[in-house]
């Protein structure tokens, strides 16, 4: 656990940690919402060559019931997933939901234990090997 969220090493590799992330959000009912490319953009002490990708990912079956259809989604629950690359292996971070509880207009306990509990599971299926 970082400071702000949770994290993996994957180690097959950048390409390889994008698409086992894509698919775990997928499985656990996360659309990806919007996806920012940043490599090369962090500044020279980062290498203008290291490829970092954040994705806004959000799940209409954790918030749609409590929240309803006025619900702005990126401040009721900022669900970022960072992949970036370490070398040979790939780092996949999460954002932890409850870090946003006290924030106005942030989401009930419950909604944000229960996103924290589905990307926790999305970051352990980024580090299965697919077969």
């Amino acid at each position: 656990m970082t400071d702000y969220g949770y994290s993996v090493e994957v180690a097959e590799g950048y390409e390889e940690a994008i698409l086992r992330t894509r698919l775990a959000l997928k499985s656990e009912g996360f659309s990806i919402l919007t996806e920012t490319h940043v490599g090369g953009l962090l500044g020279p002490e980062a290498g203008t060559d290291r490829q970092y990708l954040i994705m806004g990912a959000w799940s209409p079956a954790t918030t749609q019931s409590e929240l309803g259809a006025g619900m702005q989604v990126a401040v009721h629950l900022p669900c970022n997933v960072v992949v970036q690359e370490t070398g040979t292996s790939a780092l996949v971070a999460a954002l932890d939901p409850t870090e946003d509880l006290e924030a106005p207009n942030s989401i009930t306990p419950e909604l944000a234990d229960e996103a924290r509990a589905a990307l926790g599971r999305v970051l352990q299926k980024t580090t299965v090997t697919l077969e």
